[in-house]
């Protein structure tokens, strides 16, 4: 019961939409089972934690159902009815949010009863609203792309004969142009994820249909680019494509005039993409990205631009880990802990020991506390998730380089390649990655711990590290050149 969809489903809602729900399913035109009923009364009590032991199914069947044999068809059944329900209730929030797709649903039904006096007033009510709007996404313009065209099917109605002294109305001209700029917004912002995607998938060729169709009819009728979120996709895909710092620069001016003309979710993904490539840019040796990319984190720290939902109760448990990561690659070990004193709390409690746990031993081992982040380290727990995995168990390899404890690393780096090999669920990129941190590994314990070791192997060493991602790695081939 724990892992079903259902509870997982629940620990979403906030404190209100656990008192909506239960209006929700109380409402005869929704529902009329009265089990459904009792039994996520007793769900409910269980929110926000929703513990193992207490979500168990037998335990819920007995509080809901009193004293009568516990009947697992009956459960399964009435598990399946509250979570379809809860999907309902799903669509409805969802509605409620996207106002003005219920509104062009609402014109779209207006429209098919031909109830043209109403429709053309909720026409221009929602014509009204779209203009006060100082935030336009994709689906904005899509809803006004909706609205032109419910518009100019109550005119196409008109029975009066068409001559040739009529001219094509203007409104057919905005109908068109609020489709052009959803699909180039909706298009772009395609480009954005594959290219994110390609950087990520080993051996991905080719490009998208029309990308450079697209971006060359921008370039051209940049009477576009005044559409601020379209604006921002462009330069997104450009710096993507191109590697050109310039759109970067573009784009962190943008985030950082934190303009109410960018939702919520497209300043989340502006950061995420900054992000990444000021880190990958600091990977290829560009000192100048070590304080761009805390910069941007700490920008979105302070604007509590974490989740992917505006304001989402938890954290994802990687994006906490790259926060670490920035945060010890800047040298900003006292901001820091004050962050992850501050912020654990918004990791799923499932999932907090491990996170905790292997983000406080990444912080102990940069200051040199090697003991200390192994004993951290050892107090995981259960680890849900597979980048935490792995990263624990590279994390304990470095560990036992540092305290010379070359035997267990030698055992460890076996059961690593295991892991590697038989995992299904790892990122292919990252399994490459993780290979080549193991074969280095390798090639640097034995060469520190054959007395005889040759100048010409460790200079071997750290020329190819030269062209890697492996930082430490590289600094400890550095530091046994010099022993040499």
């Amino acid at each position: 019961m724990f892992k079903s969809a259902l509870i997982e489903s629940l620990k979403t809602f906030s404190k209100q939409e656990i008192k909506e729900f239960s209006l929700f399913i109380q409402s005869p035109f929704f529902n009329t089972n009265q089990s459904v009923i009792k039994l996520y009364e007793q769900v409910k009590k269980l929110y926000p934690e929703f513990g193992e032991e207490q979500s168990d199914k037998k335990l819920l069947f007995e509080s809901a159902f009193g004293k009568i044999k516990y009947n697992d068809s009956f459960m399964r059944m009435t598990v399946f009815r509250l979570q379809e329900l809860i999907k309902e209730f799903l669509i409805y929030r969802n509605l409620q949010r996207h106002h003005l797709m219920k509104e062009t649903h609402l014109l779209d039904e207006l429209n098919s009863r031909e109830l043209n006096s109403l429709m053309m007033k909720s026409i221009n009510e929602m014509d009204k609203k779209i203009e006060k709007l100082n935030t336009k996404e994709a689906e904005t313009y899509f809803a006004k792309f909706k609205l032109e065209y419910f518009k100019n099917d109550i005119k196409s109605r008109d029975t009066k004969t068409i001559t040739y002294k009529d001219a094509l109305d203007k409104d057919l001209m905005v109908e068109q142009k609020s489709l052009n700029i959803f699909f180039f917004i909706s298009s772009l912002k395609f480009f954005q994820y594959f290219l994110n995607q390609k950087s990520f998938v080993v051996n991905a060729e080719g490009y998208p249909e029309f990308m450079n169709n697209i971006l060359e009819y921008l370039k051209l009728n940049d009477n576009y680019l005044s559409v601020p979120v379209l604006k921002v996709y462009y330069y997104i895909v450009l710096m993507q494509s191109t590697d050109e710092d310039k759109y970067f620069f573009e784009l962190k001016k943008i985030l950082f005039e934190d303009k109410d003309d960018l939702s919520y979710i497209e300043k989340f993904n502006l950061i995420v993409t900054l992000r990444n490539y000021a880190q990958r840019k600091f990977n290829d040796g560009n000192a100048e990205f070590k304080s761009l990319m805390i910069d941007i984190i700490k920008f979105s720290i302070e604007k509590n631009i974490l989740t992917i939902a505006e304001g989402g109760k938890y954290m994802n448990e990687i994006r906490f880990m790259n926060i670490v990561w920035v945060g010890i690659q800047s040298n900003e070990l006292e901001w820091l802990g004050e962050f992850m004193k501050k912020f654990i709390s918004r990791i799923e409690p499932d999932k907090r020991q491990y996170v905790l746990a292997y983000n406080t031993a990444c912080v102990e081992f940069e200051k040199g506390n090697y003991n200390e982040a192994l004993e951290k380290l050892g107090k995981s727990g259960p680890i849900k998730n597979v980048i935490y995995k792995a990263a624990i168990k590279q994390l304990t390899l470095m560990i036992y380089y540092e305290l010379h404890e070359f035997v267990p690393a030698a055992d460890l780096m076996d059961a690593y390649r295991h892991f590697l090999r038989t995992d299904k669920l790892l990122p292919e990129l990252y399994i490459t990655k993780c290979n080549s941190f193991l074969d280095y590994y390798n090639r640097l314990l034995k060469i520190n711990d054959n007395p005889e070791n040759s100048s010409f192997e460790i200079s071997e060493l750290i020329s190819e590290l030269n062209s890697t991602s492996h930082a430490w790695l590289l600094k400890k081939a550095k530091e046994l050149e010099r022993r040499k």
